[in-house]
């Protein structure tokens, strides 16, 4: 008889343990996701400073303030699975030069959905990141 009344009491404790596991595994999935978006978003901003340091004022395609058309162009293909609609790449010289030994940095930003965004009530994530090198050419 303690058997047959005990018989539920597995079933009601697993469904309770896998819904916590699987929870779990939402969120690591989702949080790997989001990483890997950001190492992408790093590796993108780096591109387009190394873009932009072969391509300064002594460059047979140059790009500088107010045109850097061409810099977002190899960011946007160099940042796979990287919406192009949620990404802003900018760019700043210093002293609005790009002549050798100035300074430039490109600034990549990436609004991400997490797909657990259930329990943040709809929160979008910015991901940013930046790189700053010396032109060369």
């Amino acid at each position: 008889m303690i058997k047959k009344r005990e018989s539920g009491q597995a079933t009601a404790e697993f469904a309770m343990t896998v819904l916590a596991f699987f929870t779990l595994i939402a969120f690591l999935v989702d949080g790997g996701r989001i990483f890997g978006n950001y190492v992408t978003v790093a590796q993108a901003a780096r591109v387009g400073a190394r873009y932009a340091i072969t391509h300064g004022s002594k460059s047979a395609s140059p790009v500088g303030p107010g045109n850097y058309t061409a810099l977002r162009d190899q960011v946007q293909a160099n940042a796979p699975g990287l919406i192009s609609a949620s990404t802003t790449v900018t760019a700043t010289w210093s002293g609005s030069s790009n002549d050798p030994g100035s300074s430039v940095t490109v600034n990549v930003s990436y609004s991400v959905q997490p797909i657990t965004s259930l329990f943040w009530g709809g929160a979008t994530i910015t991901l940013n990141d930046h790189s700053t090198m010396v032109i060369q050419n």
